[in-house]
């Protein structure tokens, strides 16, 4: 979402600092990432919780320590949203890479990532280049 402010010059100061702090609230509420549960319960999930995110023909399942969630949005769109802390590591799948425990090299080139909530996670050879730099390997 893009949220223009204009204040007018004859505003008192008072304004214009709320005005300002509304749209600090309105950006950070667009950047919030929901997820429903399996009782269909609407879920607000902090992006430090997030281990992966996998996409799903037109949503994407979103998974953390504990649990999973699905999302309405695209991949594309929550990329976005999590910005450069956060990694592609194939066309589908996102990563955290806070939470990798372990790396291996395995068959075709590829890497296999061993998350810390257990899950295990291929680094496609399109996306080696780049997860080997943050790695330093």
């Amino acid at each position: 979402m893009k949220v223009n402010i204009v204040v007018e010059p004859g505003l008192e100061e008072e304004y214009a600092e709320l005005i300002s702090r509304l749209s600090e609230i309105i950006q950070n509420e667009s950047q919030v990432i929901n997820g429903k549960d399996e009782y269909d319960r609407i879920v607000v999930i902090e992006k430090a919780d997030i281990v992966a995110i996998h996409a799903e023909k037109k949503w994407c399942r979103i998974y953390t320590d504990s649990a999973n969630y699905s999302c309405r949005k695209r991949l594309y769109e929550i990329e976005n949203m999590l910005g450069k802390d956060y990694m592609r590591v194939s066309k589908s799948i996102i990563v955290n890479p806070r939470k990798i425990e372990s790396v291996e090299a395995v068959f075709n080139g590829m890497l296999l990532l061993r998350m810390k909530n257990g899950s295990k996670e291929y680094v496609s050879r399109n996306y080696l280049s780049r997860m080997k730099e943050y790695l330093g390997i």
